[in-house]
């Protein structure tokens, strides 16, 4: 009959358009998880040639992830050691800089057959590459970037810039192995020149380590703030200019660039923290004090720099 074939007609028309359309919704669904999943891919991609060290820029993938940049300054003696070790979690994105000072004296064990050793030995033993290698042990995250300055490169900087207007807190004096007078500071404000700057750095009182280590941290701070008065354009020049005196995987023109993009950062927006621990003299340590850092509350610094990892969990309370 007419009117049935007509139903049949249209209820076909209608199972075709269903078709239709489940198929085109089916290639549409796998279409977007295609793009996903290569978007993840390209990402992590990305994010694993950052942490490594093998994206040739200095590039941030997220403003959640930092990039962490090992500081180091050697000091000219033979063998060669490190009196100023750092880690820097920069967020371009944020405009946030976390600096993680490192006493020189900082206990480092659990190497093969090493036993305990101290900080400023592993450069010794095996330069930057394993104090990098120490470092990311030690806060369980990749540190892909660095920046090593020799004592002669930081006294450039410091010069380069003016010299450095500070307050000098004590009297200081040291006389080298041969008698000769290397650091002699007098107590009060003035301006340092490269040379005097470094012998604030180096210096060790009564209190050892732990007070050079919070000095150090003082000086750069008041660097950086002394920096920012100067004009953003400025900034970017002395940095393109000076980089090229230091050894650093870190580009002059990405440096220069980040300088610039920190012109309105006030010194105040750059966090500092001298790594959790206390000072330990014990049979272990061979009668040495030693910098016995807490790995619980170092990492939580990192959490606190890095908000796509997770926290580190609690220590486990005694109370019932």
């Amino acid at each position: 009959m007419p009117g049935e074939r007509e139903r049949r007609r249209k209820l076909l028309h209608l199972l075709a358009g269903i078709v239709a359309v489940a198929a085109v919704l089916f290639l549409s669904v796998t279409a977007w998880r295609h793009y996903q999943t290569s978007r993840a891919e390209q990402f992590q991609n990305r994010l694993d040639a950052v942490q490594n060290g093998a994206s040739g820029s200095f590039e941030q993938i997220s403003p959640d992830t930092p990039l962490y940049v090992l500081v180091i300054g050697r000091d000219g003696n033979t063998p060669q050691q490190v009196n100023f070790v750092g880690l820097a979690a920069v967020n371009k994105e944020k405009k946030h800089i976390d600096f993680i000072m490192l006493p020189d004296n900082t206990k480092i064990e659990g190497r093969k057959e090493k036993g305990i050793q101290e900080l400023q030995d592993v450069y010794t033993e095996g330069g930057r590459t394993l104090v990098q290698a120490v470092v990311e042990d030690m806060f369980h995250i990749p540190v892909p970037f660095y920046v090593e300055f020799s004592e002669d490169t930081f006294v450039k900087m410091i010069d380069m810039s003016g010299g450095l207007p500070m307050y000098v807190e004590e009297n200081m004096y040291h006389a080298d192995e041969t008698g000769a007078t290397d650091i002699n500071l007098f107590q009060g404000y003035q301006t340092l020149t490269g040379q005097e700057a470094a012998g604030y750095m180096r210096y060790i009182d009564e209190d050892g380590y732990l007070s050079r280590t919070q000095r150090q941290e003082r000086l750069v701070k008041l660097f950086y703030a002394d920096r920012q008065q100067h004009f953003g354009i400025s900034n970017m020049l002395f940095l393109y200019r000076f980089w090229n005196n230091v050894d650093s995987n870190i580009s002059a023109k990405d440096i220069a660039a980040l300088a610039f993009s920190f012109r309105h950062v006030p010194a105040e927006d750059i966090h500092f923290y001298i790594l959790p621990g206390e000072n330990t003299n014990d049979g272990a340590t061979g009668g040495k004090t030693l910098w016995s850092y807490d790995p619980v509350e170092g990492q939580k610094i990192i959490g606190a720099t890095n908000n796509a990892i997770a926290p580190a969990p609690e220590p486990p309370s005694n109370t019932p």
